[in-house]
């Protein structure tokens, strides 16, 4: 018996418009799912390279802390250098100063130049000569200037003067 004009037809469980809602959920939450992991690995990356800078950085501090050291130590050196050079400017010019203030007549042999002593070994005519030329100008410059004389063979006299400047600290 038939109470329908139309031929009955097949009845599915989902329809159309259903089974493209499913599908297009389906891509989304594949996509999702996709876009989630790609979330996680460029976290764990981000991660990884934090590490990694986080580590150069501590060695790149450490580096600049040598390189301050070494700096330190070369300006010191330079320092130092410096220092050595003055004074060897000084004692360069001390020495020239010396040997204009010896006259023609007296001949010197040895000449032992400290911080705060000069002892000068040498020839004299006659210890006027030396008394009036030499020891005058070595009183001026040396708080204390000792001399000692000896006779030579040809009438000459050999002689040793120690001239000494006090050092302040030894003054108090």
């Amino acid at each position: 018996m038939r109470l329908s004009f139309i031929a009955p037809r097949k009845k599915y469980l989902f329809s159309m418009f259903t089974k493209m809602w499913i599908i297009f959920i389906s891509f989304i939450f594949i996509f999702l799912n996709i876009f989630n992991l790609f979330v996680i690995y460029k976290n764990s990356d981000y991660i990884s390279s934090t590490k990694e800078l986080n580590m150069q950085r501590a060695i790149l501090e450490k580096n600049i802390d040598e390189t301050d050291d070494k700096i330190s130590f070369i300006l010191r050196q330079k320092a130092v250098a410096e220092e050595i050079y003055a004074n060897n400017t000084i004692l360069k010019d001390s020495i020239k100063n010396l040997f204009d203030l010896v006259p023609d007549q007296i001949t010197l042999t040895k000449v032992i130049m400290e911080k705060n002593s000069l002892v000068i070994y040498g020839i004299t005519p006659t210890k006027d000569t030396y008394n009036f030329l030499l020891k005058a100008p070595l009183k001026s410059i040396f708080q204390t200037s000792n001399t000692m004389f000896y006779l030579t063979k040809n009438g000459w006299y050999n002689f040793v003067s120690i001239s000494k400047t006090l050092d302040p600290k030894e003054e108090m």
